[in-house]
């Protein structure tokens, strides 16, 4: 196995870090000028794990940018929606410490296993779970949960325990609860606390403040 790169967590750590922390929240934007308020309202707030997708313009270079101003210390910092292998390779240079797909992407999971990078391929079937597991993956993103929500989580875990599972789609106040109760690794969380419009309108105190009670919630969900 490939040594982790000095200053860098290793892949166990990663996904201790991610494991501990519940809840990735993933940064779809239109255009790059919020990134970096927003991403200071979801540290203010009290959440760790940050997901920028490479459908934001100039996503790899901000991915750059954020890992020099923040570093692994303040952040666990990840890309998004990863389609190629040569994409995976610009993010994980450019300070991505995993690496997440929309769908199964055997080149993209094999250059993460290259990389020694945590991957984390969607998948929703229960065949396409074992394919990414086989692969290397080393969490599943279960997407899109909206479709059939906790639920058909639940049902996974029967016979397919052990596999560390992410939903993504449908989590909320409401429903994140019942995602942990049915044993997800943690849970991928989009507009409900990276709103468009509050990063267009520089609200990002409300963008806090939301992460922070969703934060509170979902300890408290997972202490009970």
């Amino acid at each position: 196995m490939t040594s982790p790169t000095p200053g860098k967590r290793s892949k166990q750590q990663v996904l201790d870090e991610m494991h501990r922390g519940g809840v990735v929240a993933v940064i779809r934007a239109d255009d790059s000028d919020a990134i970096f308020g927003t991403v200071d309202a979801l540290l203010k707030g009290g959440l760790r794990t940050i997901e920028i997708t490479l459908t934001t313009p100039g996503a790899v270079e901000l991915i750059g940018q954020l890992a020099d101003r923040y570093g692994r210390d303040e952040m666990l910092l990840g890309a998004g929606t990863v389609m190629e292998a040569d994409a995976a390779s610009a993010v994980i240079d450019a300070g991505a410490e995993f690496v997440i797909s929309p769908s199964i992407e055997l080149d993209v999971i094999a250059k993460c296993v290259e990389k020694n990078i945590v991957s984390i391929p969607g998948a929703y079937t229960p065949t396409e779970i074992r394919t990414a597991v086989k692969a290397g993956a080393d969490v599943v993103k279960i997407f899109p949960a909206s479709v059939g929500g906790p639920a058909y989580l639940r049902d996974l875990a029967g016979p397919l325990p052990g596999i560390p599972l992410l939903p993504s789609g449908s989590v909320s106040f409401e429903t994140v609860g019942e995602f942990f109760k049915a044993g997800v690794f943690a849970v991928a969380v989009g507009s409900l606390l990276v709103d468009k419009k509050l990063m267009r309108e520089r609200s990002f105190d409300a963008i806090a403040s939301k992460t922070e009670q969703f934060m509170k919630h979902v300890a408290n969900c997972r202490a009970n």
